[in-house]
């Protein structure tokens, strides 16, 4: 008999627990659909916003890597910018200095050719009047024949001089004109100025192109940057320098003139 209650409390036991489990076990089912049903869109929509927001910011990304070099570009651009303006301010100062200088040495170069005058109408009326050797005679000629020349030179200095003293063409064809002119006058007062001279009307092309070229107020910087990168490579840029170093070689030409004529009337 007990054993008979045993098997009967054994069995209403395992009755028990499979009403108790079968219900906990279809909970469980139906809440793991329910959740399904209503997390996973949750989960999908934010593994779609993960994947924008990791686009986003790939771009933003990219951006910011235009944006450094936009700004090293800019910065490369500002650097050039200010080299120019420097470089300009000291042109200017430079012509200031040269126009001085030329007009100084204009003055000076006035004197020694009326002193020259001077001395060569002494030296003719001494050849007519005096009595002296062959040897004198021939000396005093040579001598005459020296200032004569240097008076010729000298104005052909004084025309090369009024041509220093003026401004740069602003035009291609004026730039040829006023070079082609300012050669045949200097290589008359120093043939060694000539190729001096044709390197500055060999960049009359180049630097005329290179500010047909020059980007307009709304380029951009890298535009701006990459016409000045242009000017240097073509060396368009230095134009207006070779002009300085010429106008220095031509008025070294005349010093030199000058600084001889002055034994001749010492």
């Amino acid at each position: 008999m007990p054993s008979r209650k045993k098997k009967k409390s054994s069995k209403s036991n395992e009755l028990l627990k499979n009403k108790i489990i079968a219900p906990i076990l279809i909970a469980f089912i139906f809440g793991s659909i329910l959740s399904y049903v209503v997390i996973q869109p949750q989960v999908n929509s934010l593994e779609t916003n993960e994947g924008v927001l990791e686009s986003q910011i790939s771009f933003l990304e990219k951006q910011i890597t235009e944006l450094k070099i936009k700004e090293s570009e800019l910065s490369q651009s500002q650097t050039i910018v200010n080299d120019l303006q420097s470089q300009v301010t000291s042109n200017e100062r430079e012509n200031e200095a040269m126009s001085q200088k030329i007009s100084s040495l204009n003055n000076e170069l006035n004197v020694l050719e009326n002193q020259l005058q001077d001395n060569k109408i002494q030296l003719s009326d001494s050849i007519l009047r005096a009595e002296i050797s062959e040897s004198e005679l021939s000396e005093l000629n040579s001598r005459l024949d020296s200032i004569t020349i240097t008076i010729e030179k000298f104005e052909n200095d004084k025309l090369l001089l009024v041509e220093l003293r003026k401004e740069i063409p602003s035009s291609r064809n004026e730039a040829h004109n006023h070079w082609d002119r300012v050669k045949g006058i200097a290589v008359v007062s120093d043939p060694t100025l000539g190729p001096k001279i044709d390197k500055v009307i060999s960049m009359i092309d180049a630097y005329y192109d290179w500010l047909e070229d020059q980007p307009g107020v709304n380029s951009t910087d890298a535009e701006f940057f990459n016409w000045i990168i242009e000017g240097n490579i073509s060396g368009a840029i230095n134009y207006t320098t070779e002009i300085g170093q010429f106008q220095n070689d031509a008025l070294l030409a005349v010093i030199i003139r000058m600084d001889a004529a002055i034994s001749l009337v010492s």
